[in-house]
């Protein structure tokens, strides 16, 4: 027969059971607790390395660099930031920003399976998808062209709002690659990436509005293209983000004038610097041209030489077209200037001739020296 407890002890073992339970689950409680601060922990350390990775290189971006110079510095930024977003991609190997730079990385290194890989894993991060459309659009680094497979990425990237995939899918209705061709599809998608400042898309749809191009004929009153009063500001804007080649285009129509554009020398002027500054040989002889010949500004003879040197000095202006923006036949040369180039010549040991602002065979055959 099993002792009789007195309630006393009953009482005792009682509140024993309670405090063992209590004590059972503050230490479970203070397990998770820990369990969560250490999550937190690592969470924030995860987002640290993402956040430093980002930094460093900046947001993820498939667009067409706007000068060689942006592209360098880019690629400077990949390698600087290599070892941060490695160790990003192992914290957080579900952050798209870190997975998609060691991805164009492994492009630029030529490993094109790692990079495709990579960027897949990046599904979330627009570029990444216009980068596997590049894949198979171009069939790039060996892989199958698959026009099917890349109209689907570049139609991903554009539901995340990527300015380059927009813009490639563009060309692709302009062409009708994989799609039937529209015109109005072709606009709007470089309208919206225009939006969102990707000179890129400017200048082509400035190039559009201008020229008509990739607009069939019959669709021209529909779209009310060609309007080169309306692409003016998208040339405009593009020419501002460092692009030359709309500096340059810009610099056309006010020179020669379009419909509903009247010819204007300063505009004229301001381009062409804006494209020579950006390095473009032609916009270079160009700016030259316009100061010897007091075209927006007054005349500047020294500027004008020097400006001619550095055109020839490219190496892609030749110097029987050193003063094409003057047309088939341009003016005779400005004498000042003239005499300012011989001097430049003379100073090189090119030219021996007299100093007579007299741009003959002699002075020529001394610039070609330069050119060469």
């Amino acid at each position: 027969m099993a002792p009789v407890r007195d309630a006393a002890t009953v009482a005792r073992d009682a509140a024993a059971a309670q405090a063992a339970a209590i004590a059972t689950a503050q230490a479970e409680a203070e397990a998770r607790r820990a369990v969560v601060a250490a999550e937190r922990q690592a969470a924030r350390i995860a987002q640290a390395a993402v956040d430093a990775c980002m930094e460093t290189v900046g947001p993820p971006s498939a667009e067409v660099p706007v000068s060689a110079a942006a592209q360098a510095a880019s690629f400077d930024r990949l390698r600087a930031g290599f070892a941060l977003c490695q160790e990003a991609a192992t914290l957080a190997p579900e952050a798209g920003g870190p997975l998609y730079h060691l991805g164009t990385l492994a492009q630029a290194r030529g490993q094109h399976r790692e990079a495709m890989t990579l960027y897949e894993r990046a599904a979330g991060v627009g570029p990444a998808h216009t980068r596997l459309g590049d894949y198979y659009n171009f069939g790039i680094g060996g892989v199958r062209a698959d026009v099917d497979r890349a109209l689907t990425a570049y139609r991903a990237a554009t539901d995340l709002d990527d300015p380059a995939g927009m813009t490639t899918l563009a060309f692709m209705y302009r062409l009708g690659r994989g799609v039937v061709r529209s015109s109005g599809d072709m606009i709007a998608l470089f309208q919206a990436a225009a939006e969102q400042g990707y000179h890129f898309a400017q200048l082509n749809l400035g190039q559009t509005y201008l020229t008509g191009e990739g607009v069939p004929r019959d669709a021209n009153p529909v779209l009310g293209i060609p309007n080169p009063r309306a692409a003016v500001p998208y040339l405009a804007q593009a020419a501002r983000a460092g692009n030359m080649e709309a500096a340059w285009v810009l610099s056309s129509v006010y020179a020669e004038g379009a419909d509903g554009v009247a010819p204007n020398a300063p505009l004229r002027l301001r381009w062409t610097r804006v494209a020579a500054q950006a390095g473009h040989p032609p916009a270079i002889a160009a700016l030259a041209y316009l100061l010897e010949q007091g075209i927006g500004a007054p005349k500047d003879p020294p500027a004008a030489a020097l400006g001619y040197i550095a055109a020839l000095e490219t190496g892609a202006v030749v110097a029987d077209a050193l003063r094409a923006a003057g047309g088939t036949r341009p003016p005779g040369w400005d004498r000042q200037t003239a005499i300012e180039f011989q001097l430049i010549l003379q100073e090189r040991g090119l030219y021996l001739g007299a100093i007579d602002g007299i741009v003959g065979p002699g002075t020529l055959g001394a610039a070609r020296a330069v050119a060469n």
